[in-house]
């Protein structure tokens, strides 16, 4: 399937003039806390910003045609007119004029689609023998299909390019029959067309413009049915914000966005997710009660599934803190060796234990204490003391008891690697038999280091395929210098956009800045680990537009909304030379 396109964002608003780095990172209202993305504002906070701007526009449309507009129309325009910019759905007036005008411009778009029948009087024709069904008819039509969606019904859920506005027309009225109704003597209310329309086209939108895989876009596709019921039941759903109809589908649509169900908690969320919608088809006759049950059910679960992220987020934050500091002392162990044998030409058994079982009790006393620590300490006073030893014996001193002075801090390096006893002994042995030849001038006296037991030096944990490449991105790719300095000033729990080569967007949160490398953790709305990198290939991303501040949407039933007047727009716009999903 085509991957899943980037939902329309609403522009920010007008910012004052800010500093330079800004211009690409839009200072907008932040993503939610993991759990809050499932909580709801205040009703008197909250005001759509697709309500708003649609009853401007349109208000200054029926301005503009005046004596052409229809009363309800004009009347929705003035109310629109005195109140559009505060526009708050918690006002019964408000929710009235916005259904009125939503009304008028389905209706304009459905004549402008129709346009050529329409000219033909076919339709007029026909609707002038049809009667229309009614309520109860069409809820029982609906209840067929809601418990036995047909095949046309179910392919056009899995299809972006045919319109589930037209096809659940075309189903409700073929089916019809299953009630001893005559599809041909029968036709849709204009009410019962707006709802289907709606419901239908806000389907469409959040089907394509989020990030759907191919089981979450089944699962949210089987709420279309029972939604069109809701519609024609209480049709304050599209303009009520604490409708709990519109509440449960941005519960569900926000744990299906993104969810491959890659991990088990993943796969556990997927699964309550279809649990709760088996049961709204299932039970949901007309009674729209099952709805806040669901909802607070599934919100509950919700809240232990945001705990579970929570705990995945500080892992992933801990795992990255662990590697960061494992490849520090991996680096200043070796620095430490290299700074004391560059140059010099080690006899063999004398570099095997530096860069073995030396380097790597170094590693081991750096996590462990630091380099304050007892055992860093005397680590390195144990390499001057041996590479001091080397050095008389290069002199050619001879009769010295070789290493004697530095047996104790030889046995704990080399138990530190696991060698013990006659062993330990045999291996400090053999580096001052070795150190007798050299002062002797004999160096087929020399001794081979017995061979160690197979202790690597730590590696960092293997990292998992991130999904953004950050191939290339240095600076020799090229960045801004602005947008270094503005993205190591964002805060923690800063979203981000990350947009891949095929234009699919995929939030990440800033969860972990790096005290040690400056790198920045990011992880996705489960918690996991996304992308770990520094801001200079951050803002290399920028510069290739595969990178943006993430703005929070509304919700998905709210984004969707705005997706659908976008729509109806365009078809008014080109007078029906676009095709209406």
């Amino acid at each position: 399937p085509a991957p899943a396109r980037p939902a329309a964002r609403p522009a920010p608003p007008p910012r004052p003039a800010t500093a330079p780095g800004e211009d690409l990172f839009e200072r907008v209202p932040e993503e939610p806390q993991a759990g809050q993305a499932w909580a709801e504002a205040p009703v008197e906070e909250y005001s759509p910003a697709w309500a708003a701007r649609f009853m401007e526009r349109w208000a200054g449309g029926q301005r503009m045609a005046g004596e052409h507009s229809a009363p309800g129309a004009a009347a929705a325009g003035a109310g629109a007119g005195a109140g559009g910019q505060g526009f708050l759905p918690g006002d019964p007036a408000a929710q009235g004029m916005l259904l009125e005008a939503l009304h008028h411009l389905l209706e304009h778009s459905r004549q402008l689609r129709g346009g050529a029948e329409q000219a033909a009087g076919t339709i007029q024709q026909a609707q002038g023998q049809q009667r229309p069904l009614t309520q109860r008819e069409m809820l029982s039509v609906l209840s067929l299909l809601q418990a036995t969606p047909t095949a046309t019904l179910r392919a056009a859920i899995g299809d972006q390019h045919e319109s589930l506005s037209q096809r659940l027309k075309s189903e409700v009225l073929a089916n019809a029959s299953q009630l001893g109704v005559d599809p041909a003597s029968t036709r849709l209310d204009p009410k019962d067309e707006d709802a289907i329309d709606l419901v239908g086209m806000l389907f469409d939108v959040l089907l394509d413009e989020r990030d759907l895989a191919d089981r979450p876009r089944e699962l949210i596709g089987r709420l279309v049915v029972p939604f069109v019921k809701v519609a024609l039941l209480d049709r304050r759903m599209f303009v009520q914000k604490t409708h709990p109809a519109r509440r449960l589908l941005n519960a569900l649509a926000e744990a299906c966005e993104g969810n491959q169900g890659e991990s088990a908690a993943e796969r556990t969320l997927l699964a309550k997710v279809e649990e709760i919608i088996e049961r709204l088809v299932a039970e949901f006759n007309e009674n729209l009660s099952i709805f806040m049950t669901l909802e607070e059910e599934f919100r509950e679960f919700l809240e232990q599934h945001r705990r579970r992220v929570e705990i995945t987020e500080r892992r992933a934050a801990e795992i990255q803190r662990g590697q960061e500091r494992l490849e520090q002392a991996r680096q200043r162990a070796q620095q430490e060796l290299a700074a004391r044998v560059e140059g010099l030409e080690l006899p063999r058994a004398i570099s095997e234990f530096l860069h073995n079982a030396w380097q790597h009790h170094v590693t081991l006393a750096l996590l462990r204490e630091g380099d304050a620590g007892a055992a860093f300490v005397e680590a390195m006073a144990l390499a001057d003391g041996v590479l001091d030893e080397v050095a008389e014996a290069r002199r050619h001193v001879v009769g010295k008891p070789w290493l004697q002075a530095w047996q104790p801090a030889l046995l704990k390096v080399l138990a530190s690697v696991g060698l013990h006893g006659d062993a330990a002994s045999a291996a400090i042995a053999a580096m001052g038999d070795t150190l007798q030849a050299v002062a002797a001038a004999r160096p087929e006296l020399e001794k081979a280091l017995p061979e160690l037991p197979a202790v690597a030096l730590p590696q960092p944990a293997p990292v998992e395929n991130s999904p953004v490449d950050l191939a290339g991105l240095d600076e020799a790719q090229g960045f801004d210098k602005a947008d270094v300095d503005y993205i190591r000033g964002l805060p923690v729990g800063t979203w981000l956009d990350f947009i891949d080569k095929d234009g699919r967007v995929q939030p990440g949160k800033l969860s972990w800045i790096s005290p040690i490398s400056q790198r920045l953790l990011f992880v996705n709305r489960r918690g996991v680990r996304f992308c770990v990198a520094s801001a200079e290939e951050l803002a290399a991303m920028v510069r290739l537009g595969r990178l943006r501040m993430h703005v929070a949407d509304e919700g998905a039933f709210d984004a969707a909304m705005q997706g659908v007047i976008e729509r109806l727009d365009s078809v008014v716009a080109a007078r029906g030379s676009a095709t209406l999903h």
